[in-house]
């Protein structure tokens, strides 16, 4: 699962324009903390979860 997969099917983001519109919103500090916090939950998924289950969620 892509990280843009995951921003659709988990996190409810319509799409990566979606995701980085939401960003410019965002002070330059808070916009990387926010993109550290999606990219760290990004990767504890791919880590965590089996793959047979992300391939359910698409």
């Amino acid at each position: 699962m892509t990280f843009t997969e995951y921003l659709k099917y988990k996190e409810d983001f319509i799409s990566k324009t979606h995701y980085y519109s939401f960003l410019e919103t965002l002070p330059r500090e808070g916009r990387r903390k926010v993109n550290m916090y999606y990219r760290e939950k990004y990767r504890h998924f791919i880590n965590d979860v089996p793959q047979y289950e992300q391939l359910k969620l698409l």
